[in-house]
């Protein structure tokens, strides 16, 4: 699967969701979750706003999972869990939200549904700016 589906393709246009999305669907999304758990298990560099970029492009599987074709489907549950679950290992839970209570207000994220949101790693030592991180 290279191409997203009609349905992926058209709902990522009519959202505005950027080109490498909107071009690449499933297989750009999960090919950036792969990358960014490897990086978590490594030790997380990347900045905070950074890191809620990564963590946007997890959102942005859930979001499009109901539009997925059976082709699109198969390939994301044959590599999700397994991505998930090492994310959930090289992470921790924090009691607020990466973006703020008030975005988390404002979007509706709940640590039930957007769990991701979170989450941060459990290895922070190599990243510059420690202090901006919910603890």
């Amino acid at each position: 699967m290279s191409n997203p589906s009609p349905t992926v393709r058209k709902y990522c246009e009519e959202h505005g969701f950027s080109r490498f999305v909107r071009e690449g669907g499933f297989d750009h999304l999960l090919r950036r979750w792969t990358r960014t758990v490897a990086h978590i298990d490594e030790g997380y560099r990347g900045l905070l706003v950074e890191y809620q970029n990564d963590m946007d492009a997890r959102r942005l599987v859930n979001e499009l999972l109901p539009l997925a074709s059976d082709e699109e489907r198969a390939e994301i549950e044959a590599l999700l869990p397994s991505l998930d679950t090492r994310f959930l290992t090289a992470t921790r839970a924090v009691d607020s939200c990466i973006y703020g209570q008030e975005n988390a207000a404002k979007f509706d994220y709940s640590p039930d549904h957007d769990w991701w949101y979170y989450r941060i790693p459990t290895n922070l030592n190599r990243v510059e700016d420690r202090d901006e991180w919910p603890e």
